[in-house]
């Protein structure tokens, strides 16, 4: 229990990642089963609240929600729990916009290329060739941010017309 905890004051730990720890020192199953469920009863594990917790700060930071919730898949969260609090989040108009989200990213991106989309049209002293590079430039930036590749590729068209 002494191991579990010290590894929790670190920081939040969902319990696939306190499972593997304690695995990985060498404890047995149902020592480890029976800490889990100690650390769960007290509130120390609460995958609910993580998973509640990871989406805000990600969502913070400007991540899409697909990112979000492949890094919690990776983190241990069930399929079905991370449905449940991203509906619950949406259910409370906590999730943003996704496109707002994006389009907000896409025109910093653009940016700091140097279109400026309040000025003029976004990309019309470009030619053909450079706009598509430039939205597939923002296009991939969003992407990796968790964005669907439709979003991605609208906010792009957008920002670089």
């Amino acid at each position: 229990l002494t191991k579990a905890t010290n590894y929790l004051n670190v920081k939040p730990r969902t319990r696939a990642q306190v499972i593997k720890y304690l695995t990985d020192k060498g404890y047995g199953s149902s020592d480890i089963l029976d800490t889990v469920a100690s650390l769960e009863e007290y509130k120390y594990i609460d995958d609910e609240n993580y998973a509640r917790l990871y989406f805000e700060l990600g969502f913070e930071k400007g991540h899409g929600i697909s990112r979000i919730r492949r890094e919690l898949a990776e983190k241990g969260i069930e399929r079905d729990l991370i449905e449940a609090v991203c509906n619950e989040l949406e259910d409370q108009d906590a999730v943003p916009d996704q496109y707002e989200a994006a389009l907000e990213i896409g025109l910093a991106a653009a940016a700091e290329y140097g279109i400026d989309h309040e000025q003029d049209e976004a990309g019309e002293s470009l030619d053909y060739e450079q706009k598509t590079r430039l939205q597939s430039k923002i296009a991939r930036r969003l992407a990796a941010r968790g964005f669907s590749g439709e979003i991605a590729y609208r906010v792009a068209k957008e920002v670089i017309k």
